[in-house]
């Protein structure tokens, strides 16, 4: 049986910089509402509403991969990233490290959030956690639940302007997706945090 816990709306204006984008503005609003642990994993819903008057579109949209290559975009997967005791679940552009050549760069794919309206998305982590980022930059940390001291979910969101560049890209999970370029979504991208997720009723 699934273990379920449901998570108020926190505003991401309230929470820390950190790598990879500035804090959103606060009427870009991000609500966990549920965490759920069970045999498929770790999910957490979540929806992001946008009280702007403007388009944002979600950097949402990262790519799956196969033993030969790009499959496809996997609408439910998440970064998975450690420090220390602490794990955060990344749904966003993540930078090249500064030291490291590649030939492409990563870039999630992007979905649209109109002005007034809100998007309801889930994400899915296999259990035990485990690092998952585009980029290694150490080993690879494996983690039960049950150690994880804090959790947060964070994702990135780009404010719709006239001079972004997006090209189309297929339709995934009933999503309308677009891709960008790395330089304008690394510089317009914006974070919203959630702040730590209570996980005494998931482990």
């Amino acid at each position: 049986m699934a273990l379920v816990i449901f998570v108020g709306c926190t505003r991401a204006s309230n929470q820390p910089a950190h790598p990879g984008g500035r804090v959103a503005q606060a009427d870009v609003e991000l609500k966990v509402e549920s965490v759920t642990s069970g045999p498929e994993g770790l999910a957490v819903a979540y929806a992001v509403r946008n009280a702007t008057s403007h388009a944002v579109l979600l950097v949402d949209g990262l790519p799956e991969w196969g033993p030969t290559g790009y499959v496809g975009l996997a609408p439910e997967r998440a970064y998975v990233d450690f420090s220390g005791d602490d794990a955060v679940l990344l749904r966003q552009l993540v930078p090249v490290p500064e030291n490291l050549d590649v030939e492409a760069p990563e870039v999630p794919a992007l979905s649209r959030v109109e002005p007034g309206a809100t998007a309801s998305r889930r994400l899915l982590v296999p259990l035990p956690l485990r690092t998952s980022m585009p980029y290694p930059t150490g080993p690879e940390v494996t983690r039960e639940l049950s150690t994880v001291r804090e959790l947060r979910l964070r994702v990135g969101y780009v404010p719709d302007a006239a001079d972004l560049r997006l090209h189309g890209a297929p339709e995934s999970a009933g999503l309308t997706y677009r891709t960008a370029e790395y330089g304008q979504v690394l510089t317009r991208q914006q974070i919203l945090d959630s702040g730590p997720l209570p996980l005494d009723g998931v482990k």
